[in-house]
């Protein structure tokens, strides 16, 4: 999944900040250096001559500090503690590269002003100050990684909050949906006319039993895969009070997932979406398919039906809306590890599939 416009202009954000920090530590490294050229007494260059040989040489540090970042990019969601051996492990070789810069750079590439020869000592003489300074880049560069990923964290959290009420008004809103409610004990009221209480009161049951769980689950947590199933077949448990003979329900769901996180109610715009637009106006048997596998370490859960085709993301309507509910609960707790693919089958029938870390309890 393609990187939301918050994450985007975040990261161009967090890559300027780090591209402006390199550009300050090394124009502070230049500035000390050349005053500590200008203290001391040089008898063949003088302090000018000293400070526009040493541009080249500093640009060429910059270059290998952000090369040294670029290394550690992979290792942008690992431990902090990763991140912070791999830096050290890299400054000896960037401090190597920068001292065989700065000798290159001063014997054979630069105009030459009378000076001893060069020998293979003074790349060691020239290397091991560089430690220091490549030391200090290296802590400073993961600590402000590090602090871009807290930020990050920060604000993701905070659009959570605001996302994760939004699924739960929307999971209220269908609840309280007078069609729903209206449908739901219309179909009691026929049982109890036809003479058939005790269906009447298992529908009851399970009406009150949906409402009640929806309503105690926070929607800004995660509860476990089988707690979100059992939520499922209270819905459709209902569903098929009213669709008797259209309505079929498969399920594959392997028992070692049960103890998987999910987001709550997270499967319930799609199941809901199943209903509205394949069972509903259909006038034969559709089956909705609910179904759980693993990735590498992925967790991927399917809702499908084989009811009428319709449009992979409808523009309008309840559909569009849960779809893109979906998507930005996933976007915002997960990042680009949490998506959602939906569209037509190839004949019939409709398929959403959501794909997010694995994680158990």
């Amino acid at each position: 999944m393609s990187a939301t416009p918050a994450t985007s202009s975040t990261l161009r954000r967090d890559r300027l900040e780090l591209l402006l920090t390199a550009v300050l530590f090394w124009s502070v490294h230049y500035a000390v250096l050349g005053a500590r050229s200008s203290i001391i007494d040089n008898p063949y260059l003088g302090v000018v001559e000293l400070q526009l040989r040493r541009v080249p040489i500093t640009v060429a540090g910059f270059l290998i500090a952000l090369g040294l970042v670029a290394l550690l990019q992979p290792l942008r969601r690992r431990p902090f503690w990763i991140r912070l051996l791999a830096a050290t492990a890299l400054v000896v070789p960037a401090a190597a590269l920068y001292g065989l810069a700065t000798d290159v750079m001063l014997w054979y590439v630069l105009p030459r002003a009378p000076v001893l020869p060069y020998e293979p000592v003074m790349f060691w003489q020239d290397m091991f100050p560089w430690l220091g300074s490549f030391a200090s880049w290296a802590a400073l560069a993961v600590a402000l990684d590090y602090s871009h990923e807290v930020r990050d964290r920060e604000r993701r959290l905070a659009e959570l909050e605001v996302v994760a009420r939004e699924a739960q008004l929307e999971a209220l809103r269908h609840q309280m949906n007078p069609h729903f409610l209206f449908n739901t004990l219309n179909s009691i009221s026929s049982m109890i006319w036809d003479r058939d209480p005790a269906r009447a009161e298992e529908m009851l049951v399970a009406l009150a039993d949906f409402l009640r769980s929806t309503l105690e689950i926070d929607p800004r947590g995660e509860i476990s895969l089988d707690e979100e199933i059992a939520l499922q077949r209270a819905y459709l448990a209902i569903e098929q009070f009213r669709f008797p003979t259209r309505l079929k329900v498969a399920w594959r769901l392997p028992p070692e997932l049960g103890a998987a996180r999910v987001p709550a109610l997270i499967l319930q715009p799609l199941v809901e979406n199943a209903i509205k637009y394949a069972v509903s106006p259909s006038r034969s048997a559709t089956t909705v398919r609910i179904e759980a596998s693993r990735g590498r370490r992925d967790l991927v859960l399917v809702v499908e039906d084989d009811g009428p085709s319709r449009a992979a993301d409808p523009a309008q309507g309840g559909a569009g809306i849960g779809l893109n509910l979906v998507r930005r609960r996933l976007a915002v707790r997960y990042g680009d590890a949490g998506r959602l693919a939906a569209g037509a089958q190839p004949r019939r029938g409709f398929r959403a599939e959501v794909t997010l870390p694995l994680e158990f309890a």
